[in-house]
Order: C-alpha cells, then structure tokens, then sequence
C-alpha cells in the first residue's frame, strides 16, 4: 500500500504539468494546479493515497531542497542601492529608497494588515488566538511564489527579486514567531535561543554583502 500510493503521488505530479499545458490554462500556475490535484486524489475527495513514511520523508526533503534554491535564487547586491554619486541625479532620484527597504516596507504592510484582521476576527468571535493568526495570515509560501516566477520568467528580472525577497522576509519572520509561539505555549523554551541566532545571522548576511559595482 506504501508503493502504490508513491506511484500515485508520482503519476499525478508528472501528468498534473502535461494537463495543463494541454488544455492551454494559461491562468493557472502549475504549481497551483498541483496542489488542486493533491487536494483531489488526497482524503478530501477520492482518498486513493494514505500518508506514510515514504511520503513524509520525500514531502520533508523536498522542502527543505525548495528552501535552500530559494536562498540560491536571492541576489541581495540587486538590492542594495548605489551610494556613489551618478552625473544627472536629481535630488528626488537620490531619496528613492533602496529595494531591501522597499521590501521591508511592503512586509511592514502585510503585518499591519494581519494585525488588523486578526483583531477583526477576535472581535467577530470567529478566534481566540490572536498572535497565531497574525501569524497564518501573514505568511507567504515560497512554495507557491518560486515555481510561478520561474514559470513566469522573471525570476531574475528586478521585480521578480524584490516578490522573491518579500516571500523569504516573510517566511523567515513568520517562522521565527512560530518558533517562539511554539516555545510559549510548549515545552520547546530551549529553541528560543536558536531563533535568536538565526536572526543575528540574517541580519549581519543582509547589511555585510558587498556593494554593486559597475
């Protein structure tokens, strides 16, 4: 029963991509399309695959493998803004801020939003937690957002950067209070201190790359 519902798993992902390019559903993302197909041969509807070891172990490996390209795809000297002075600069080009600022303002954004609707809800009696709302509602997947700009081509290009940059800053600061959510109200306080060092790193990675140069 394991193997068949690999093979399945299998199938699906690989036929998922051909359907689509098929019946021409340019709309859709493929990754998209294959997280419906999961939903469909999944308990929700036809329930022909069960979640075993085989699964969860490929499941886990391919997350962390989609994690570490995501951290290949990031270019931070695309980022960072060019001090040096250029011949024909006015004074409105010069206070532009930089793309990484930019990127924090927009996530700056996001979690006042989530804030907003998390205190919505709570009012509305729909929640009682709300801290982990904020956190589900603010969270991004680069599971979604990495594939559909490759797909799209315009990984490279800047505002392919700057979507990619938000969706890491938001998966890593949603992470992060995931862990101390998970640490306040279990019995993981230990793994504070590890959170702690991941951001001193992420911080230190982000303001220490090297400039752009010509």
């Amino acid at each position: 029963m394991e193997f068949l519902s690999l093979v399945i798993v299998v199938v699906a992902a690989f036929l998922t991509p051909i359907i689509v390019n098929r019946l021409n559903i340019n709309f859709l993302p493929v990754v998209v399309a294959e997280i419906l197909m999961g939903i469909i041969i999944g308990n929700s509807f036809l329930n022909l695959v069960t979640k075993d070891s085989m699964l969860n172990i490929l499941s886990t490996l391919g997350f962390i493998f989609l994690m570490f390209l995501s951290g290949l795809e990031i270019d931070f000297n695309a980022f960072k803004k060019d001090a040096r002075p250029r011949q024909g600069e006015s004074k409105e080009e010069k206070k532009v801020p930089g793309h990484l600022n930019l990127a924090m303002l927009v996530f700056g954004l996001i979690m006042i939003v989530s804030i907003i609707l998390a205190f919505a809800f709570k009012w509305f009696g729909l929640i009682d937690d709300v801290l982990l709302m904020v956190i589900i509602i603010s969270t991004i997947s680069l599971g979604v957002v990495v594939p559909t700009l490759k797909e799209m081509n315009i990984m490279r290009t800047t505002i392919g950067q700057f979507i990619l940059l938000v969706a890491v800053l938001a998966d890593l600061v949603t992470m992060i209070l995931l862990t101390i959510y998970g640490a306040m109200n279990g019995h993981g306080g230990s793994t504070i201190w590890l959170t702690g060092i991941l951001v001193v790193f992420t911080i230190c990675l982000l303001y220490t790359s090297p400039s752009p140069r010509d």
